[in-house]
Formats: C-alpha cells, sequence, structure tokens
C-alpha cells in the first residue's frame, strides 16, 4: 500500500512532523542542530551554578549573566533561568 495515498497514513505523518517540531523548537525544515527543550524539567542547578561563579572568578558578574543569557534559549527552562538570575543577583549584592 502507498502511504502517500492513504488518507490515516498521511494524517499521522503529518501529526508525527508536527509533534517532531514542536518538541525541537525547529526554525526550518532540515535543521542540523536540532535542541529538544523540555521546560517543566526539573534538574539540579548547581553544575550551573558552579559554572557562573567559575565565570565570576575568572571575568566578572556582566559576563556571568552573559552566561546565563546564551543558556536561556535552549539549555535551560523559563523557571530554571528565574532561580538562576536570582540566585546571581544574591551572590552579586552579597559580595558588594
Amino acid at each position: 500500500m502507498n502511504d502517500e495515498n492513504d488518507f490515516l497514513m498521511r494524517q499521522i505523518k503529518s501529526f508525527a512532523e508536527g509533534l517532531g517540531y514542536m518538541l525541537a523548537k525547529k526554525k526550518g525544515a532540515g535543521a542540523d542542530d536540532v535542541t529538544i527543550v523540555f521546560p517543566d524539567a526539573e534538574t539540579s542547578l548547581v553544575s550551573y551554578q558552579q559554572a557562573l561563579l567559575q565565570e565570576i572568578k575568572t571575568n566578572n558578574f556582566d559576563a556571568a549573566y552573559q552566561l546565563l543569557e546564551s543558556w536561556r534559549a535552549n539549555r535551560i527552562s523559563q523557571r530554571q533561568y528565574l532561580r538562576l538570575a536570582s540566585w546571581l543577583q544574591e551572590r552579586r549584592f552579597d559580595g558588594e
């Protein structure tokens, strides 16, 4: 049976492509570097905090904020971003 002529198979294929697009946040067809982001996934922030502290020691707070912003789009969820930004702000004012 030809899948392109079968109505149900076309619907399933279309649904699967749409789901893949939503999960991968693809910019368009043929995107090679696709990052899947699960926005509600709760992971430990310790490794991110350590990286931010290292960035502060190596450079400064502005560089740490830039690093955090670079993670915002595809590495961490909105909730994680807000928690890390708040944590970073606390570090900044505790040190001054």
